[in-house]
C-alpha cells in the first residue's frame, strides 16, 4: 500500500493523566489485595473499591480520547531511560495517538461496565475480594499494555495479563476443571510469548532499538533487512496467536470459560484476546514491509475464523458458543490485518468488544437465573427475561452483520479488505458470516423460545455455589447486572456509526509513521451477499431449532462423520493431550529428567566423590615423612611449571 507524510499536531496531555490511568486500577488493586490479606471487613466494599478506580480510569481515558480527537489523531509520547548497561538502554514512558486512544476506550468502559455487572454475580462468593482484585490488576495489565511506548514495556505487560489471565481462569481453583483450564491457558500462551521474546531479542541485537516508534521507523525506511523484518514480524505474531487465540494455538480460550462469566466478558471483549490484535496493528509497519508475514498472517486468520466457526455450530453450553465465536472473530480481525485492511481490523475490534461483552454479560445473566449454562436445560426465557433476551438478540443481530447494527459496518469493512486482497479468503469470509448468524439464533432459539426445561438443580454442598433462588422459577437478573446489558446494546447498536465518512479510520491512521491508502467504505456486492447469507443462516436456525421442520437430530445423523470430527474440535485437543502432553511432556520430558538427574546429577556427584577418594589415597601413599621425596617433588612442579610457561610464551 503506498504511503503518505502526515504531521498531525501533538495533544496537550500532561504525562501525569496518562500515568494516572494506570494506577487507578494499580491502586484498586492494592486496597483490594491487602483487605483480603488483613481479612478485613472491607473486603465486602472491594466492588465498590474496584468500580470507582476502574472508572476513574474510564474518565481520565475519555479525557486523554477527546484530546487526542482535538489533535485529529496527534501522538504525544513520554519517554525516560529507566536502565542503562553498555550499549543497553531500556525506556520507561507511555504513548498515546489515535490507536492507544481507542483502546483505552474500550479497555476502560468494558472493564468498568463488567465491574459493575460483577457487583450482583459475585455477591455472596468466598473469594469475593480476591476477585476484584485480580480484575484491577488485569485491567491495569492491559491499560500498561497498550499505553506502552516500547517493546520492553509492552512485554512486562504482555506477561502480566498472561499471569492475571491464569488466576482470573483458575479462580475457583478448588474444582479441578477450573485449574486444568488456567494452566492450559498458562502454558500455551507461553508458546506464543517464546516467539515475541525471540522478536525481541532479535530486534535490538540488530537494531539496539526498543521504542516502538524507532522500529516502526525502521520497517519503514528501509532500515531493516528483509529477512531480519520478516522473522521479526513473525516473532511478533507468534505471540499474538497465543494472546488471541489463533490456530493452532486456540485451544486454551473454550476452556477459558472455567471462570466466573464476567471474567469470560473481559477476556473475549476488551482484555486479553485483545491483546494480539493491538499488538500486531502496533507494529504494522513492520508486517506491510514483508509481503510473506502478511500472507501468513492473513491465511492463519482465514483458517482460524473457519474452524471455530465450524466447531460453534455443535456447542451446547452457550458460553462455549460464544468462546468459538470470539476466536472466529478474532480471525476476522488478524484476516483483515493481514489483507492490508489495518483499519477495518481495529474498527471490527471496537465493534467486537461491545456486542461480544453484551453477549458474555448475557449468558451470565441466563445462568444467574436458571443456574446452568446448557442450552438444553433452558427454553422458554424471552417471556420471564424481557430484558436478557432483547439485549442478547441486539447483539446476536449485531454479530451477524445486520443492517444497520454495529456488526453490519465493521464486518463489512473486513470482507471488503478481503476481497482487494484475495477472493478465496473473502469466500471463507462469506462462508464464516453465514455460520455465525446460524450458530447465534440457534443459542437464541434454544435458549429464549420453546418450553422452559428446568435448568440445572442446585448442589447445596458445592462450597463454590453462590447461586441464590429457584431454577425452576427464572427470573430477571437484578438491576447492577441489567442495567450494563441496557448500556452494552447501545454501542452494539450504534457504534458502526463512528466510521462514516472514514472519521474513525482517519482517527486512528495517525498511529502509523506514514500514512497509508486503505479503501473504506461499504462495499455494495459484499454488503448485499454478506446480509442475505446472515439472514438465511438466520432462517436455518429458525426452521431446525425453532419450527423443527428438520429436527437436528436428523441433521446430526446424516453427516455423522463430519459432526463427530466437530464435537471433538478436529482431534486438536485429543492431539495436544496425548502427543504432546502425556508422551513429549510427561513421557519424554520426565524421562529425560530421570536420565539426567540419574546419569548426570548423580554421576557429578558420585564422580567428584570418588576422584576425591582415589586422590586422597594417591597424597597419604606420597606422604612418607621424608625429606628427599619432598624435595623431588617441589623439583619436578617447579620444572613442570616453567615448561608450561615457555610452551605458552616461548622466548
Amino acid at each position: 500500500m503506498p504511503f503518505l507524510a502526515v504531521t498531525p499536531s501533538a495533544p496537550t496531555i500532561s504525562e501525569g493523566v496518562i500515568w494516572a490511568i494506570i494506577i487507578c486500577p494499580l491502586a484498586g488493586f492494592a486496597l483490594c489485595t491487602l483487605a483480603v490479606l488483613l481479612r478485613s471487613q472491607l473486603q465486602r466494599f472491594a466492588g465498590y473499591l474496584a468500580v470507582a478506580t476502574v472508572g476513574a480510569a474510564f474518565v481520565l481515558a475519555m479525557v486523554v480520547l477527546f484530546n487526542v480527537i482535538d489533535a485529529h489523531g496527534g501522538i504525544a509520547v513520554h519517554s525516560h531511560t529507566w536502565y542503562s548497561a553498555g550499549p543497553l538502554k531500556v525506556p520507561l514512558g507511555v504513548r498515546v495517538d489515535g490507536l492507544a486512544a481507542i483502546m483505552l476506550s474500550i479497555v476502560t468502559s468494558v472493564s468498568l461496565l463488567v465491574q459493575v455487572y460483577s457487583l450482583g454475580y459475585m455477591h455472596g462468593d468466598r473469594g469475593y475480594g480476591r476477585y476484584f482484585a485480580y480484575m484491577c490488576l488485569f485491567t491495569t495489565s492491559m491499560l500498561g499494555l497498550v499505553l506502552a511506548d516500547n517493546i520492553f514495556m509492552i512485554f512486562i505487560f504482555w506477561e502480566l495479563v498472561g499471569l492475571c489471565s491464569y488466576l482470573l481462569i483458575g479462580f475457583w481453583f478448588h474444582r479441578p476443571s477450573a485449574a486444568a483450564a488456567a494452566k492450559k491457558a498458562f502454558v500455551i500462551t507461553r508458546l506464543g510469548d517464546l516467539g515475541f521474546m525471540a522478536a525481541i531479542f532479535l530486534i535490538w541485537t540488530r537494531t539496539g532499538e526498543l521504542g516502538v516508534a524507532q522500529i516502526q521507523a525502521a520497517a519503514t525506511n528501509g532500515a531493516i533487512s528483509g529477512t531480519l523484518l520478516t522473522l521479526f514480524a513473525l516473532g511478533i505474531f507468534a505471540g499474538a496467536v497465543g494472546k488471541s487465540a489463533q490456530f493452532p494455538l486456540h485451544v486454551w480460550l473454550p476452556d477459558a470459560m472455567e471462570g466466573p462469566t464476567p471474567i469470560s466478558a473481559l477476556i473475549h471483549a476488551a482484555t486479553m484476546v485483545a491483546a494480539g490484535v493491538y499488538l500486531v496493528a502496533r507494529f504494522y509497519p513492520v508486517f506491510e514491509a514483508s509481503t510473506d508475514a502478511m500472507q501468513v498472517v492473513m491465511w492463519i486468520g482465514a483458517a482460524t475464523a473457519l474452524i471455530a466457526a465450524t466447531i460453534a455450530l455443535v456447542q451446547t453450553d452457550i458460553k462455549r458458543v460464544l468462546a468459538y465465536s470470539t476466536i472466529s472473530q478474532l480471525g476476522y480481525m488478524v484476516l483483515a490485518l493481514g489483507g492490508f485492511g489495518y483499519v477495518a481490523a481495529i474498527f471490527h475490534l471496537f465493534t467486537h468488544a461491545f456486542f461480544k461483552a453484551l453477549l458474555f454479560l448475557g449468558s451470565g445473566s441466563v445462568n444467574h437465573s436458571t443456574n446452568t449454562f446448557d442450552m438444553r436445560k433452558m427454553g422458554g426465557l424471552w417471556k420471564r427475561m424481557p430484558i436478557t433476551f432483547w439485549t442478547f438478540v441486539i447483539a446476536s443481530l449485531s454479530i451477524s452483520g445486520i443492517f444497520p447494527l454495529a456488526g453490519f459496518w465493521s464486518k463489512d469493512e473486513v470482507l471488503h479488505a478481503a476481497w482487494d486482497s484475495n477472493h478465496a479468503v473473502w469466500v471463507i469470509g462469506i462462508v464464516v458470516a453465514f455460520m455465525t448468524a446460524l450458530y447465534m439464533f440457534r443459542a437464541v432459539f434454544l435458549t429464549f423460545f420453546g418450553e422452559y426445561k428446568g435448568g440445572q438443580a442446585v448442589d447445596h454442598d458445592d462450597p463454590d455455589s453462590h447461586f441464590e433462588g429457584d431454577p425452576a422459577h427464572p427470573h430477571e437478573a437484578p438491576w447492577t447486572m441489567a442495567l450494563p446489558l441496557i448500556i452494552l446494546a447501545i454501542p452494539a447498536v450504534l457504534a458502526g456509526f463512528a466510521n462514516i465518512n472514514n472519521t474513525f479510520g482517519d482517527f486512528i491512521i495517525h498511529a502509523l509513521p506514514r500514512k497509508f491508502e486503505e479503501d473504506q467504505g461499504v462495499q455494495m456486492m459484499t454488503a448485499v451477499i454478506s446480509v442475505v447469507l446472515a439472514l438465511l443462516g438466520i432462517a436455518v436456525a429458525y426452521v431446525v431449532y425453532y419450527k423443527k421442520w428438520i429436527t437436528s437430530e436428523s441433521l446430526h445423523s446424516a453427516f455423522l462423520p463430519f459432526a463427530i470430527v466437530l464435537e471433538r474440535k478436529y482431534f486438536l485437543d485429543d492431539l495436544y493431550e496425548s502427543l504432546f502432553s502425556k508422551r513429549i511432556f510427561q513421557g519424554g520430558w520426565n524421562r529425560l529428567c530421570d536420565l539426567t538427574d540419574r546419569y548426570v546429577v548423580d554421576g557429578l556427584v558420585n564422580g567428584v566423590g570418588l576422584v576425591t577418594d582415589q586422590l586422597s589415597t594417591r597424597i597419604r601413599v606420597a606422604a612418607t615423612g621424608q625429606l628427599q621425596t619432598y624435595g623431588a617433588m617441589f623439583a619436578l612442579g617447579v620444572i613442570v611449571v616453567v615448561a608450561i610457561i615457555f610452551a605458552v610464551n616461548p622466548v
